[in-house]
């Protein structure tokens, strides 16, 4: 069990999932919420497209519990790809969190550099 920290700067992406159920549960958004993660008690998971990970919200924290399939249809979801964000912005001089993290990192674009 590994629970992983969300981007609070990552932009949301809407995409059809492995099923209805997952698609409705991970592109749900709400705009006017004042947390981008939580937005409503209504949405349970959270799918990052940077990382292409999904996972359980634990609410009210901004942490996620990743699964490797889906609740809803059993599907194999994606690997993660959250170790080679890491390792590529760390290759930029990232450090701490206290450091700048370049705007190429915020979209899919850091997996061409």
């Amino acid at each position: 069990m590994s629970f992983a920290l969300v981007l609070t700067d990552e932009l949301p992406l809407h995409k059809e999932h492995c099923c209805e159920a997952m698609t409705e549960q991970a592109n749900l958004t709400y705009p006017s919420a004042k947390s981008a993660l939580l937005g409503s008690t209504d949405k349970r998971i959270y799918w990052s497209p940077l990382f292409d990970e999904y996972g359980l919200i634990c609410q009210p924290s901004a942490e996620v519990l990743v699964i490797a399939n889906c609740p809803f249809c059993g599907f194999q979801l994606p690997s993660s790809l959250r170790g080679e964000w890491f390792e590529k912005l760390e290759k930029t001089g990232w450090q701490t969190w206290s450091d700048p993290i370049p705007k190429e990192f915020f979209t899919e674009a850091w997996r061409e550099l």
